[in-house]
């Protein structure tokens, strides 16, 4: 407005989840399960506005870690026109970090001959990007209680910075990256009850992100 730009926030009520998961009973946590598969679900159901298309809310680049141009410019790269090219994007930022580098590039040639073969056939999905325990939002809501009678909860998702129009399996490999997950806690398992799964390429994901991530 006026050539300025406003961003509006809103406070929500209620605490981390991460700061009340373990004390959380069985009937309480399967009510905040179900209300993220409810946001998952109608998140997944959202039509991209613009066809075929991968990059941020906005329109622009993907505002992901692993698409910080390794070129040296410090921008985001995209948006992309086709999974194709969004997997193809991702490869030659890899690339771009082995010949910044001056090291061989056996594995970007390994990435780039085989990446495709696996990461094709995903539509773009409407999706959060980081969503960990620390950025569901949860209070406790007295006025009804759970399915089973005990407490139940509102859930909110914040921290949206990462989020866009990305292959339907990208939130699973977000959620479940390998310095997030502990596979002691239940967490590890039980989201698989609101994201859908996607081992094969998460497994790919998870080679690229040691070799590029932070």
């Amino acid at each position: 407005e006026s050539k300025q730009v406003f961003m509006i926030m809103q406070r929500v009520p209620g605490v981390p989840l991460n700061s009340i998961w373990p004390s959380l009973v069985d009937s309480e946590k399967d009510d905040i399960i179900a209300k993220l598969k409810l946001i998952s679900d109608t998140m997944r159901k959202a039509e991209c506005p613009w066809p075929d298309f991968f990059g941020g809310l906005d329109g622009g680049g993907v505002h992901h870690y692993l698409f910080y141009s390794q070129h040296g410019d410090k921008k985001f790269l995209g948006p992309f026109s086709g999974e194709p090219a969004f997997v193809a994007a991702l490869v030659g930022n890899y690339r771009a970090l082995v010949e910044r580098n001056k090291r061989p590039d056996f594995k970007a040639r390994f990435y780039e001959k085989h990446w495709a073969r696996v990461l094709q056939g995903h539509r773009p999905t409407l999706t959060h990007g980081d969503l960990q325990q620390k950025n569901i939002i949860v209070a406790e809501n007295t006025s009804r209680p759970n399915d089973q009678g005990g407490r139940s909860f509102d859930v909110v998702l914040v921290d949206w910075e990462n989020s866009g129009w990305f292959p339907d399996f990208w939130e699973f490999f977000c959620a479940s990256s390998p310095f997030i997950f502990d596979w002691g806690e239940d967490w590890s398992w039980r989201v698989q009850e609101f994201l859908q799964v996607w081992p094969a390429e998460v497994a790919m994901m998870q080679l690229i992100d040691r070799d590029l991530g932070w």
